[in-house]
């Protein structure tokens, strides 16, 4: 007997038809997560940092974004979730939902990013309503990224590289891209700031860097 073989999905965008970024550099990590969602269950508010897909096994799911957009996956239906997006997942049907992920990152990379601060504005009364939060850019995320990285350590260059999942021969785009960024906004700065070409040059957070730091591990 024959077997059947289906092409669910062919793309390079997430389901609102944003461009998925660039895989990383270096040794891939690859994560299946299921989630079980009863009825009415909902996520957190929430954002992912990577390449990540999945199949509705069951049920229908719902995924609604800060912006008030949503798309509902029914049974069998693939996903391919937004990244950098403020979102989270409902289940407004009448049977739980079985929902099978796959995430591709570097290895110990987070690819979650929680936003438990969503959850207390919205529960608390207010006299107008609040802003949504704007999403979260590319720049931003390499950003964040490179703070949990580097943390209460000073690291030197190579060391940032290698765990960032970069390659070495990728300097240019470290520094444009990451270091720069950081350096600018007051983040990041020399570990021998009177020796800016010493050999072995490190790199820490500054106070504000920590700050952000502290604030990015309680939203793990």
């Amino acid at each position: 007997m024959a077997i059947k073989t289906t092409e669910l999905i062919r793309t390079s965008q997430s389901w609102d038809g944003a461009m998925l970024p660039d895989f990383p550099q270096g040794q891939p990590e690859l994560r299946v997560i299921r989630l079980d969602f009863p009825v009415g269950a909902k996520t957190g508010w929430h954002h992912h940092t990577v390449v990540n897909y999945g199949i509705v096994q069951q049920g229908d799911l719902t995924i609604v974004c800060q912006d008030g957009s949503e798309k509902t996956f029914h049974e069998g239906e693939p996903l391919v979730e937004v990244i950098g997006t403020i979102h989270r997942g409902e289940n407004r049907g009448r049977k739980p939902v079985v929902l099978n992920m796959f995430y591709f990152s570097s290895p110990g990379q987070e690819i979650t990013i929680q936003h438990p601060e969503l959850e207390s504005a919205a529960s608390e009364p207010s006299e107008s309503p609040k802003p949504m939060p704007r999403p979260v850019s590319k720049a931003e995320l390499r950003v964040q990224k490179l703070l949990l990285v580097v943390g209460r350590q000073a690291l030197p260059r190579r060391q940032i590289i290698a765990d960032l999942g970069l390659r070495q021969d990728s300097r240019k785009s470290f520094l444009e891209n990451y270091l720069w960024p950081a350096h600018d906004q007051g983040y990041i700065e020399f570990a021998y700031p009177n020796s800016p070409h010493k050999p072995g040059q490190a790199y820490k957070l500054t106070a504000k860097g920590l700050e952000v730091y502290q604030q990015l591990k309680i939203m793990k």
